[in-house]
């Protein structure tokens, strides 16, 4: 994931959290006769699946893909199950 990438994902994050701190979404308002705190997450619940639908055309864009990171992966990682390595406790100390 790139910087770009993550700073997109981010954005709705803070919406949410600064929630509290927003004196005009923190109080009893009403926005289209709701309470301003639910319109407020709903439209960052929206902002989300915004953001997210982004990051992901944005990455098929660039070639970065799941599957390629998989095929880049080293077939030989420290701690990954060998074949042939025996998987009974019992054997491995025979």
């Amino acid at each position: 994931m790139r910087k770009r990438h993550l700073a997109w994902a981010s954005v709705p994050v803070l919406g949410f959290l600064s929630t509290p701190y927003l004196p005009f979404v923190n109080g009893p308002h009403l926005w289209f006769g709701l309470p301003s705190v639910v319109v407020w997450a709903v439209l960052w619940t929206i902002g989300t699946t915004v953001a997210l639908a982004a990051v992901e055309r944005s990455a098929v864009r660039a070639g970065i893909d799941e599957d390629d990171a998989l095929d880049d992966a080293p077939d030989d990682v420290p701690g990954s199950a060998q074949p042939d390595a025996p998987t009974d406790r019992a054997e491995a100390l025979r």
